[in-house]
Formats: structure tokens, C-alpha cells, sequence
């Protein structure tokens, strides 16, 4: 089996320096690295060509942000591919090892989950799995998951012919894991592959970021639930989009910006893109956790974060 590393990167140059040093550590070689450019104005082009000659690297004149992704894809001659971002890498050079072994025993898992290790918080997980597993014992397979971190994926490219490719930035993972269920695959959540994570803030708009975060998240919600379950969630979106907002220190004309963007999508969801999903998937899908559940616990996460942040001081 043949991997193959997709990244897609904007003005990271030190970073994605870093993420390619580390991936060529892995002891498992039959693996290749693509790098699709976002109109980097950094010298990553400069970088790549001098000292990376052997990876594919492609240059865009345009920034189209995740889509770049796809494009990386269909240059791909692997048969998993490892989606990640330009400021992540495995924690240790066996992990590639470790995802070619799961897939030859187990040809009914699709996607593999990684474990997100948040570097620049003190290693702190990211605890995004609803519930409580042993770590030290991970069954063969693996957990159930309805989605897997960008950060580190391991992805069959049977999936990605199938189904297509990703929306675009803003919930992509969930809503192309969304679309891999549907079909008939199946993603697992192996914590003992694990990915370090840099959370680069280069090049990054907080207020053009939130816009975009929030309209996906409201158009992922009307595109695949019914109307019992997406109206109150459209109420959970807003209300905690606009909490995000506040923290974030945002201005009153970006969260009107944002709410009205957030309107125009439900419409133009309901209009043109609405895939209601079946009621007996709905808990596959969410592995039965409704929006306000994920809500909560992500902000008492962190909240507490910040009271921990406090106390230290």
C-alpha cells in the first residue's frame, strides 16, 4: 500500500518545513508527499523548489484555501491518503507503520481517526470523542467515529472516488464524513496514532475565519437534518457562533455580517443542497450527540482552560 501525504499551505513556510522533516522520519517509506501552494508570498515557493525537488509541490495563483486539497488528491497515486495540514505531523516516525498495518487486517475500516495533540497548549489533547475510552487497550478496530481530525487522517482512496472531495473550509471533515456514511464506510478512532499540532496562527483573519466557520456549521446542520432537529439547532448555532464572536473580541459589524451571512446560507441550503439524512442514521452520524451537547462541552473545556490560565498567574 501506498500513501500519500496531501498538504495544503499559505505563508507557513517555517512550518511546513517542519511538518516535511517530519514526515520523512517515517520508517514505513512507500509513502509520497504533495504540497499544493496557496499563492504563498513567504518564499515557500523558493523553499520547495531548492530544497524539496523530490515532492510533487504545486503552485497556485489563487488562494482557494481547503479546496486545495482535492486538487492535491487527483495528483495522487496512493492508495490511503494522509490529510493533514501544513502545521501538523506524527508524534513518532511508526505511525505510517501502524495505519498500513490496520488496513491490511481490517479491509472494512475506511478512515482512521488520529489522536489531535495540541502542542502550543502544553500537549494538551483535544478532547473531541463523546465518550470515555481505554487508551492503554484499543480493540483491533478501533472506536466508532462519525468524523476524524484534519490534522491526521488516514483516508482510503476508494472513499474520496466514491463521494468526491471536500466542501471547502469550515466543517469539511464532519460533512465529508457525513457524505463517507451515508455511502457505506467506515471511520474508526485509533488514539494510539497520534499527531502534533501546531495551531499556526500565519495568515490567518480571525473575522474572515468566523464568517466562514459559521455559515458552514449552519449549512452542514440544514443540508442533512430534518426540521424537528435543525431548527433548534439553528437557535444553539447563533447563539453559540455569537458567544465565539464576543470572546473573540469581534465587532458589531462582524456579527451582523455573520448573522446575516448565516440566513442567506439556510436558504440557499434549503434551496439547492438539502440531503436529509434518514432518522435511523442520524445517531451514526453523531454518534448521538446533539449539537447543544457538543457545544456545552467544548466551552466548559474552555472555560476551564482560561480559569487554569488564570490560576497559574
Amino acid at each position: 500500500m501506498k500513501i500519500s501525504v496531501v498538504i495544503a499551505t499559505r505563508n507557513r513556510k517555517n512550518d511546513l518545513k517542519r511538518t516535511i522533516e517530519n514526515f520523512k522520519k517515517q520508517t514505513y517509506k512507500n509513502f509520497e508527499i504533495i504540497v499544493i501552494d496557496n499563492a504563498s508570498d513567504d518564499n515557500t515557493r523558493s523553499m520547495m523548489l531548492n530544497e524539496y525537488p523530490e515532492i510533487k509541490y504545486f503552485w497556485l495563483p489563487i488562494n482557494i484555501d481547503i479546496l486545495a486539497i482535492n486538487i492535491g488528491i487527483e495528483f495522487s497515486t496512493g492508495d490511503i491518503i494522509w490529510r493533514t495540514d501544513s502545521d501538523s505531523n506524527p508524534e513518532d516516525e511508526y505511525v505510517f507503520e501502524k495505519v498500513i498495518k490496520i488496513f491490511e487486517a481490517n479491509p472494512d475500516i475506511h478512515i482512521i481517526c488520529a489522536e489531535d495533540i495540541e502542542v502550543n497548549q502544553n500537549y494538551q489533547i483535544w478532547d473531541w470523542y463523546p465518550y470515555k475510552v481505554d487508551k492503554l487497550n484499543i480493540p483491533s478496530k478501533g472506536y466508532p467515529a462519525h468524523t476524524f481530525a484534519g490534522t491526521g487522517a488516514a483516508i482510503r482512496k476508494e472513499v474520496y472516488n466514491k463521494i468526491g472531495g471536500f466542501w471547502g473550509f469550515g466543517f469539511e471533515e464532519i460533512e465529508f464524513s457525513t457524505r463517507a456514511i451515508l455511502a457505506g464506510f467506515n471511520i474508526r478512532y485509533f488514539p494510539n496514532i497520534r499527531v502534533h499540532h501546531y495551531a499556526s496562527t500565519n495568515d490567518r483573519i480571525q473575522s474572515e475565519r468566523w464568517i466562514t466557520i459559521s455559515k458552514q456549521f449552519m449549512r452542514y446542520n440544514w443540508k442533512y437534518f430534518p426540521v424537528k432537529i435543525s431548527l433548534p439547532n439553528t437557535f444553539y448555532i447563533f447563539f453559540f457562533q455569537t458567544l465565539a464572536a464576543i470572546l473573540s473580541r469581534l465587532s458589531i459589524f462582524v456579527l451582523i455580517e455573520g448573522w446575516l451571512a448565516m440566513i442567506v446560507i439556510i436558504m440557499y441550503t434549503i434551496r439547492n443542497e438539502r440531503q436529509v439524512v434518514p432518522i435511523e442514521k442520524i445517531k451514526t452520524i453523531t454518534l448521538n450527540q446533539t449539537i447543544l451537547k457538543q457545544q456545552l462541552k467544548f466551552y466548559y473545556l474552555k472555560f476551564k482552560n482560561i480559569i487554569n490560565r488564570w490560576r497559574k498567574k
